[in-house]
């Protein structure tokens, strides 16, 4: 890849000149900047494309310029002096120590860009990538383009993120707009990276990502939906009403539709209940208890079972029996054959 300027290590008197370089026989001229003692900043009219430790005719010095890296960014003092103190020693530095040290100063590198300069082939690159991660020196966010940064500055932004969404979560926030993430975690939203760190925090947090925002699919209960949720299912278990619906439950308990809908659905979430169709719910634990006798009844009578078999190993009604046959051959637990059923569970 070409760049339009470099750190290299030359021997001149000036600070501050301009000259030829020859390169593929070319003259180019470029115009040289002091950085301190013998590293300068070459800077060209155009892209051009250097390599690691290349050496480089210079036509007004006495002996070549050395290239020692691209200029990657636009560095203000403190950073500057930072790239000094590693470009002192990086002749003598492995790849994967030089990609360690410059991201003391970058946030974060396109290693892609630098596999020519480096002379290092992409699957070389990968590896010793993922050999630092391993570390924890070094958090890959996109091999596409090989872009990364430090695994503290990832740690960092990531727990940032992870404690803004909480307390958001926490508090009942139902929508979360990027703007307000951008400012907490001062990571901007348009970036890959933005991305990469939300994608991670979906998998600690129930959430739906939405343009310019993201949407918590399932909030904290407060202590009242608690208490509300542990009412229901006390009343419908004194009332045994294991097969129920949304009507029962308005029927014995003094709670808004709403308020026993949202309820219901909590306890769905936690998988105490099961929706048997668009309007009936049984309870998990007595949907297994008849998955068992439907075992027990294929091993003991065959697996041809009929509506009266099914009523006298649970008790319930012909209505709630064929609710329950329409759900079990839904989901390929019975077949049915005329006015039975084949049971397909294995014993």
């Amino acid at each position: 890849m070409k760049f339009n300027s470099y750190f290299v290590r030359l021997f001149h008197p000036q600070t501050s000149f301009s000259g030829n370089i020859q390169l593929a026989g070319e003259n180019i001229q470029a115009s040289f900047k002091k950085i301190d003692g013998d590293l300068f900043v070459i800077y060209f009219k155009n892209q051009v494309e250097l390599k690691f430790l290349q050496n480089v005719n210079f036509k007004n010095a006495k002996s070549p310029l050395r290239v020692l890296l691209p200029v990657l960014a636009q560095y203000n003092q403190r950073k500057l002096k930072k790239i000094s103190e590693i470009l002192a020693l990086i002749e003598s530095r492995s790849f994967d120590r030089i990609i360690c040290e410059l991201l003391t100063v970058e946030k974060f590198i396109e290693v892609e860009a630098l596999l020519h300069f480096f002379t290092v082939e992409r699957w070389a690159a990968i590896a010793v990538l993922c050999e630092l991660e391993i570390a924890k020196q070094v958090k890959t966010i996109s091999f596409n383009d090989l872009f990364i940064t430090s695994w503290y500055h990832f740690s960092q932004n990531l727990t940032a993120l992870e404690n803004a969404l909480r307390q958001a979560y926490e508090n009942r926030e139902k929508t979360l707009k990027f703007s307000q993430l951008e400012k907490t975690i001062k990571v901007p939203q348009a970036t890959i990276y933005f991305r990469y760190l939300l994608r991670k925090c979906s998998q600690m947090f129930p959430l739906k990502i939405v343009p310019g925002a993201l949407i918590f699919s399932q909030l904290p209960l407060a202590a009242e939906e608690k208490e509300r949720m542990a009412e229901i299912e006390k009343v419908l278990r004194t009332n045994k009403l294991l097969i129920f619906t949304l009507e029962d439950v308005q029927k014995n308990t003094p709670f808004s539709p709403k308020q026993v809908n949202d309820a219901l659905w909590y306890i769905v979430n936690e998988d105490k209940l099961m929706r048997l169709n668009e309007r009936y719910f049984i309870f998990s634990d007595e949907y297994n208890k008849i998955i068992n006798r439907l075992k027990k009844f294929k091993r003991n009578q065959g697996d041809i079972i009929a509506i009266d078999d099914l009523r006298n190993i649970t008790s319930y009604t012909r209505k709630y029996i064929i609710i329950l046959f329409e759900y079990l051959d839904g989901q390929n637990i019975t077949q049915r054959i005329g006015n039975k059923r084949k049971i397909l569970l294995g014993v």
